[in-house]
C-alpha cells in the first residue's frame, strides 16, 4: 500500500512535464503559497500504529540568479507524527512545528526543476501521543519532543499552469531527517500545489508599441 501511495504521489509531477514551460533569469523574485500535503513515511504496523496524510499550508519564495536557477527559502506548517520502535512495540507522536528550509533550485529543463535544502524545523506546541503499545507509564521519547530538527529536503517542481507573472505549480518533495533517535521513522514526503506570482524581474518585457494609425 505505501509503494502505491507514493506512485501516486509522483505521479501529478510526471503528468504535468510536457504542460507548461518557466525560464529562469537572474533578478527574478517569485512568491509561492499553497496547501501542503504531508504524510510520514511509515509502514502501518500490526497492532494498528498508522501515518495518515495531513494537509496544512506553505510559502516559498524563491530568487533566480542566473538562467540554471537560483536560491529558494520555504516556511510549512505542519502536525507531524514520529513513530519509534522498541522491542517490537510502537509509539507515536505528534505535535506542531513550522519547518523553515533553505536551499538551491535548478532547471533542469524549462518543465521540471529539481531542488536540495537544508531545513530545521522548530516546535511550536506539546506533543500528543496517537498511539503506544507500551504500558502506562513505559513511553519511551521521540522527536516530537525536541525543540529542534533538522534534516535535507529532495523536490521536483514544475508549473502545471502560467500566464504572465502567474502560475499554478505542484512540487512534490522528500524529506530526510538527520536528527532521528534510534529506531525512529520521521522522514516524510508531500505535495505542495501553489499559487505563484512573480514579484520583480530584473529584465522585464517592455510592452510593444503600436503606432496610431494616421487621420
Amino acid at each position: 500500500m505505501n509503494q502505491v501511495n507514493s506512485s501516486l504521489f509522483f505521479l501529478a509531477i510526471l503528468i504535468s512535464y510536457q504542460t507548461f514551460a518557466y525560464t529562469p533569469s537572474e533578478g527574478k523574485v517569485s512568491a509561492i503559497i499553497g496547501p501542503y500535503l504531508y504524510k510520514t513515511n511509515f509502514s502501518d504496523s500490526a497492532a494498528g500504529a498508522h501515518s495518515p496524510y495531513f494537509g496544512d499550508i506553505g510559502l516559498i519564495a524563491q530568487g533566480d540568479l542566473n538562467s540554471n536557477g537560483g536560491l529558494e527559502i520555504g516556511i510549512f506548517h505542519m502536525n507531524k507524527l514520529f513513530f519509534r520502535e522498541s522491542g517490537g512495540n510502537y509509539i507515536a507522536e505528534k505535535t506542531e512545528l513550522i519547518s523553515v528550509t533553505l536551499g538551491y533550485r535548478y532547471w533542469m529543463n524549462p518543465y521540471l526543476a529539481a531542488g536540495l535544502s537544508f531545513y530545521s524545523s522548530y516546535s511550536i506546541g506539546n506533543p500528543v501521543v496517537e498511539h503506544s503499545d507500551f504500558p502506562l507509564g513505559g513511553n519511551i521519547d521521540t522527536s516530537a519532543r525536541d525543540t529542534t530538527e533538522y534534516g535535507f529536503d529532495l523536490s521536483l517542481q514544475s508549473e502545471v499552469w502560467s500566464r504572465n507573472h502567474q502560475a499554478i505549480i505542484l512540487d512534490a518533495r522528500y524529506s530526510i531527517s538527520v536528527t532521528n533517535k534510534e529506531n525512529e521513522q520521521a522522514n516524510h514526503y508531500a505535495l505542495l500545489i501553489g499559487y505563484k506570482y512573480m514579484i520583480q524581474e530584473k529584465y522585464p518585457e517592455k510592452p510593444v508599441r503600436r503606432a496610431k494609425p494616421k487621420p
